[in-house]
């Protein structure tokens, strides 16, 4: 078995294949589950091909309507709902084909030594000592060793960590400087360490027992760098901050491993050896190792697999600051990745891996540039009575009507119903913390400085007792709520503007409101943990 001829994947037959000896293996003449997605992946093509029509017909009609006394405003909007449609077409390609696994996982020809590292700086102890119980009992057949990176050099982890039998690893104690972050530490870890594989656990995430028995098998294949396994997160009843981010995991990734180039995310992922040593251990030029160093081991040829099946579980942010400090942060990552090592000049990197690189990028500068300018619009419709087309408003809004119509639709079987709708508004809705983070990435060149890094669950659990009010960390988004509730009754008070045209722009409105009061409602209510699923008695931590 091998790589494809036409750079599709790997082989196919290895995905029907149980990690039960006695189980019998299917016939090796389709892709595991492949038959029973496609009737969700035609519905998927064609609406999507016509979707890009429509919306090719409608950036015409707005090209040849748009009102030149307002020229600047208009070419604005344009040229925003141009890259709209522009990243349709760019998740449409990447989305074509997903590639599943079964959840036996594959059988392992070998018996791989392999190490564990958790890294950890000032992580609750509750947290530390969960995750690491949890390690005690993975289940492998071959050499395991267990290393905790401490750059926090705590005394209690320490004997945690000796209690347990495994290894204390500290850089403090070593005397070594504690550059670089997570991503420094790993290196510190892959120093002193021989395994063939490597399994890294965020200290705040606990993994199952068989997460090595289902992972790697997957090594048969010498040319794959790691294995990714799906997260799970502790959340709350509604998901309120999207933590679960069911397109990415349960969509994105597939879409990623059908091109044999998942992403790492950290945790919960198996790496070979051999590869991070072939481009110098984990990346650490930018904030956080994992997506850089998926970057960097694809455009060296190495390929990765996703695991769809969650194998650990662990925290999440749980309130607005956490959340903002986490997403900034992989915003920040990606789009250093973007200005200074930009995907399109990667030498190494295949078209579609740079398409993927460039589409994550553009998300990110979409959501804190764009979209709230789509938030203004109406509002300053209604105060000047302006128009940016020349045709009836009517007009405007059944094209534009159907073209939505069918990209929610379109969406709606990329993403396989998962949350589609969700994604959007939390990705709209946190356009100040990609605003600030995009133009922060400027002032952070490769090589030459480097921004500040926090783990997300160090001191109280994800910033869960924050004393810092949430109602400030979402006032953009309540201001502009505002000014779109108030501004339609204001141009009919104050005659500013036609009847027509305000009765048309309330639908802009009302959809603005809806989209953003997503994440202020997320932000300030106080949420109640579900029966059983609660982190805080997980781990044995007190809240009062």
């Amino acid at each position: 078995m091998g790589f494809s001829d036409e750079g599709r994947g790997i082989s196919q037959g290895w995905l029907n294949m149980k990690t039960d000896d006695s189980a019998p293996i299917a016939p090796l003449t389709r892709r595991y589950n492949d038959s029973e997605d496609a009737p969700r992946r035609l519905k998927f093509h064609v609406v999507s091909i016509l979707t890009i029509l429509m919306g090719l017909f409608y950036m015409a009609w707005a090209v040849y309507y748009y009102n030149p006394e307002h020229a600047v405003v208009a070419w604005l909007y344009l040229f925003s709902e141009a890259f709209c449609l522009w990243l349709f077409i760019l998740s449409m390609g990447s989305l074509w084909r997903l590639r599943f696994k079964p959840e036996t996982g594959l059988r392992a020809d070998k018996k791989y030594s392999i190490d564990i590292f958790v890294p950890t700086c000032h992580e609750p102890l509750g947290v530390i000592t969960k995750t690491l119980e949890a390690i005690k009992d993975v289940r492998w057949n071959g050499s395991l060793q267990v290393y905790v990176l401490d750059d926090g050099a705590v005394d209690e982890v320490q004997a945690l960590t000796e209690r347990l039998g495994f290894h204390y690893l500290s850089r403090s104690r070593a005397g070594v400087p504690r550059a670089d972050a997570k991503g420094g530490n790993l290196n510190f870890g892959l120093a002193h360490s021989t395994g063939e594989l490597i399994l890294t656990m965020d200290a705040d995430q606990v993994p199952y027992p068989d997460i090595l028995e289902k992972l790697a098998g997957y090594m048969k294949f010498e040319k794959v760098a790691f294995v990714q396994s799906k997260q799970r997160y502790f959340a709350y009843d509604d998901d309120p901050f999207y933590n679960k981010s069911e397109v990415f995991y349960g969509v994105v990734q597939l879409a990623m491993d059908n091109m044999d180039t998942a992403m790492a995310c950290g945790s919960g992922v198996l790496y070979r050896r051999a590869a991070l040593e072939d481009v110098g251990g984990f990346a650490s030029w930018n904030l956080v190792e994992d997506q850089t160093t998926s970057y960097e081991l694809h455009a060296k040829g190495w390929r990765s697999f996703y695991f769809n099946h969650p194998l650990s579980r662990g925290l999440s942010p749980t309130t607005i600051w956490g959340v903002y400090q986490q997403r900034g942060q992989w915003a920040l990552d990606t789009m250093r990745i973007f200005f200074f090592d930009n995907p399109l000049f990667k030498k190494g990197l295949s078209f579609k891996n740079k398409i993927h690189y460039l589409t994550v990028a553009q998300s990110y500068i979409f959501s804190g540039f764009l979209l709230p300018f789509f938030f203004v619009l109406p509002v300053w419709t209604c105060l000047t009575g302006n128009a940016i087309f020349s045709q009836n408003i009517g007009h405007y809004l059944a094209i534009r009507g159907v073209y939505f119509f069918l990209m929610v639709l379109s969406i709606h079987y990329m993403c396989m119903g998962g949350g589609a709708g969700n994604q959007f508004r939390h990705l709209a809705g946190l356009f100040p913390v990609y605003f600030v983070n995009v133009i922060r990435a400027l002032f952070y060149p490769k090589g030459k400085s480097k921004p500040g890094y926090r783990t997300n669950n160090s001191g109280n659990m994800s910033q869960g007792f924050s004393s810092r009010p949430a109602f400030f960390a979402v006032l953009p988004q309540i201001l502009l709520m505002g000014a779109n509730l108030v501004a339609p009754f204001y141009a009919l008070w104050a005659e500013t503007c036609p009847v027509r045209l305000i009765a048309g722009n309330a639908f802009l409105s009302a959809f603005s409101i809806w989209t953003l009061f997503h994440i202020v409602s997320a932000a300030i209510r106080r949420k109640q943990w579900a029966e059983g699923e609660s982190p805080y008695e997980f781990y044995g931590i007190k809240t009062n």
